[in-house]
């Protein structure tokens, strides 16, 4: 049987079920492409890399309010029905196109974020003590 299915290949609705389950993968992974592509053809590597390492920057040094920032608009889109989530995701892949130096700014702000709070993480849970 599964030397069957290994000529025929993929079905279609094996296809669709794996989209369905993981939409969030494949969605970003075509954002990243996208943006590696056209940061490469538009604007150069030098900017993307630039501004990845201020979104970077940033984040370190405010990461709660990155977090918050990112919770906010996360909550913002999946708050909204399907047709409207299909729309705003076009529309970051349009972002992704035309402005994919913008989508290596958050890519760093994600990175610097999530570095940070592994660093307070690991080195004893949270932040050191601030004033007196």
């Amino acid at each position: 049987m599964d030397e069957e299915k290994k000529k025929e290949g993929v079905s279609v609705k094996e296809l669709e079920g794996y989209a369905k389950k993981h939409r969030f993968e494949i969605f970003f992974c075509i954002l990243f492409v996208l943006a590696s592509l056209f940061t490469l053809v538009f604007w150069g590597p030098t900017l993307s890399i630039f501004l990845v390492g201020i979104g970077g920057i940033i984040s370190v040094f405010m990461p709660d309010k990155i977090d918050q920032l990112q919770h906010k608009m996360a909550s913002m889109v999946f708050g909204k029905e399907g047709a409207t989530q299909l729309i705003i995701g076009i529309v970051a892949l349009i972002v992704a196109i035309f402005l994919a130096p913008l989508i290596f700014l958050i890519i760093g702000a994600h990175a610097g974020k999530n570095m940070i709070h592994l660093a307070r993480e690991s080195s004893g849970g949270g932040r050191p003590p601030q004033g007196p």
